[in-house]
């Protein structure tokens, strides 16, 4: 019998936001667009939160409509975190609104995105493709605490 050798990565993910991060998601989705830069932004997010090295050291279950455009989270987050569906350490729940509960090792964070910043990011594609440019790059440069409500989640 044959032993496979698995090479997995050594080295941690990053956690820094960079336009080469959004290019290899963008790859990996088929498109950028706002709602994949909410999910590398809530990964980031959690990473530096939970000091974790991704891959296989976290765990993610995002709660959000299971449909695009909002499910392009879910590659950004994938991107970001090394949480996969095929690793089976990313689970998804059909829920309104962007949320995701990562953990790692003991600790739990929950990231959701705040209801002005989806609703702006909604109206964003009513508005032509000049406004969604203006909220991606809105979405890149703000703050986590902009976008974003953290908390600590217990158990």
């Amino acid at each position: 019998m044959k032993t496979e050798v698995l090479n997995f990565v050594k080295t941690p993910k990053q956690r820094e936001y960079t336009r080469e991060l959004e290019e290899r998601a963008t790859e990996f989705h088929g498109h950028g667009g706002p709602f994949m830069i909410i999910g590398l932004r809530m990964g980031l997010a959690a990473l530096d939160l939970l000091d974790s090295k991704g891959w296989f050291g976290m765990r993610c279950r995002a709660h959000l409509r299971w449909t695009p455009p909002d499910s392009c989270t879910i590659d950004g987050i994938q991107s970001s975190t090394g949480c996969t569906m095929g690793k089976h350490n990313f689970d998804v729940e059909e829920a309104e609104g962007i949320s995701a509960e990562f953990r790692a090792g003991e600790k739990r964070v929950r990231v959701t995105l705040r209801r002005d910043t989806l609703s702006f990011v909604r109206d964003s594609f009513d508005a032509g493709d000049e406004a969604v440019e203006k909220c991606m790059e809105r979405l890149r440069e703000a703050a986590v605490e902009e976008l974003f409500q953290v908390e600590q989640v217990q158990g």
